[in-house]
């Protein structure tokens, strides 16, 4: 690309880029993203507890602040688009506990104002009935308020399902390219990305974690956020049955985090610590670990070090952090016409379906005029997942094409099948195949599978295996050949 035209352009491909670029797809309308990753929900999205919900912290606050009224509009919307889009959702229940009765007092506050919002579906269970429903929670509880809509989903899947729908229906995306720089025309947008330029009437801005840096460069940053820094650890598959039900009881200390979380896939994930970072600060410590580990201990007594296979640190883009709590950016610049940002914060993927009608709205608003797209299609079929295929299915399968019947990932029985689809569905490197398979997130981290699935991706792709990397750029795991290593040498 040297240089492009586009009706509108999105800047970002998160789960709510990615939500906006599928909903533009209903119309008949000229949409290109552009994600500066070589794939999708790597940023932001990543960073996230998997969970659908209203946003218990939301329910406190009036019901015209934008994020709460997007998080409430889209519980009825996500289930339907995981299941059209063939993404795992599951309702699990949420379970607050409480240790005496000053915090059942504070949770029967917020029980009265979900009920005035229209919510109805908490209700307090006591101490018998919790140890039926969670055996495995600490005996310090004394009951728990209970939440039977609270589900769980893959956000990156996710993400990655509407960004190749989204494509089915005709949205031109980009990936690999950054924006560098934004000029602003009285009827024109030029961009400026690591590829070439783009032209463009419109501009939604959903760049997660860049959010403001983006808008500053058109000039539109009249909003400021702020970048927190979370921490999520990953137990192993054996303790997944430990609980049944999202856990979550309020933080003892400012900035603590504590949930437990089943996932899709049979995991536990515990949330930790969120506080001010420097952006791009990926890195983990111990301290962080420890902090985790006690606050889910604190839940469930029986989770232990070396239950945690994997942990990872991520961003959310808060704004009045300050006052405790966060608004959401979904709004067009005051001051630059047809440009609009979109950042949630948390819950961001349980906000995705209808930011995603939101932004579209705004746009009309701002001028762009929409005509529905007749060959709209709404479905997206998924990857084959041989693990939960009957014998007999297996069998048909590995008769028609026999990479089924290779083993590449025995911790998550994933096959040589299953990657070659993931390659032909968009993913060019090692994490590309882990999100959209599972191959690399079983117990031995990759450990068995990462050469294999490399040795795919090259014969796939027709590159050296040299040239595949983790998750682009310079995240090469071959540097070289050892006889080349060898001729160095002599």
């Amino acid at each position: 690309m040297s240089e492009l035209e586009t009706q509108v352009l999105i800047i970002g491909g998160g789960v709510l880029g990615t939500a906006i670029a599928r909903e533009l797809s209903r119309y008949k309308v000229d949409v290109t993203l552009v994600e500066k990753e070589v794939d999708f929900g790597w940023g932001s999205t990543k960073a996230n507890m998997c969970i659908v919900c209203q946003g218990g912290d939301a329910l406190e606050f009036r019901k015209e602040y934008h994020r709460s009224r997007l998080v409430w509009e889209s519980i009825p919307l996500t289930e339907p688009l995981c299941r059209q889009l063939a993404v795992p959702f599951k309702r699990i229940g949420e379970l607050t506990i409480f240790k005496d009765n000053e915090g059942m007092a504070k949770y029967q506050k917020l029980k009265t104002r979900a009920e005035s919002l229209g919510i109805t579906t908490h209700q307090f269970i006591d101490r018998d009935t919790l140890r039926q429903m969670e055996p495995n929670v600490t005996k310090e509880a004394i009951g728990a308020l209970y939440d039977p809509m609270i589900a769980i989903t893959d956000p990156v899947r996710l993400t990655m399902a509407l960004a190749e729908n989204a494509r089915q229906n005709g949205v031109n995306i980009l990936t690999g390219t950054e924006v560098l720089d934004i000029s602003s025309g009285v009827d024109e947008f030029e961009v400026q990305t690591s590829q070439g330029s783009i032209k463009s009437k419109f501009i939604v801005n959903a760049a997660g974690m860049f959010v403001d840096k983006v808008a500053a460069m058109a000039n539109a940053d009249d909003f400021v956020v702020f970048p927190i820094k979370g921490y999520v650890g990953i137990l192993d598959k054996k303790v997944g049955g430990l609980v049944e039900h999202e856990i979550h009881a309020r933080p003892e200390a400012p900035g603590e985090s504590n949930i437990i979380t089943p996932t899709v896939y049979g995991n536990l994930i515990i949330g930790t610590p969120m506080k001010l970072a420097r952006r791009n600060d990926y890195s983990t410590t111990r301290q962080m670990a420890e902090i985790g580990l006690r606050n889910a201990q604190k839940l469930v007594p029986d989770i232990s070090e070396g239950d945690i296979i994997n942990s990872f640190a991520g961003f959310l883009m808060f704004r009045n952090w300050e006052l405790g709590w966060h608004e959401c950016v979904v709004s067009p610049s005051r001051s630059v016409p047809r440009f609009i940002s979109v950042s949630i914060g948390y819950p961001g993927v349980s906000a995705a379906p209808a930011t995603g009608k939101k932004a579209v709205k705004l746009l009309t608003q701002e001028g762009l005029k929409l005509e529905e797209n007749p060959n709209f299609n709404p479905y997206r079929k998924a990857i084959t997942d041989f693990s939960k295929l009957s014998d007999e299915e297996k069998g048909a399968l590995i008769a028609e094409d026999n990479r089924y019947g290779h083993v590449v990932c025995r911790c998550e029985m994933v096959t040589e099948g299953e990657v070659v689809e993931a390659i032909g569905r968009g993913a060019t490197t090692l994490d590309g195949v882990k999100f959209r398979t599972r191959a690399g997130m079983g117990r031995c981290q990759g450990g068995f599978c990462s050469p294999r699935v490399i040795s795919i991706l090259a014969r796939q792709l027709g590159i050296p295996e040299e040239e595949v990397t983790k998750k682009g750029g310079e995240s090469r795991h071959l540097l070289y050949q050892s006889k080349q290593l060898l001729g160095v040498r002599e």
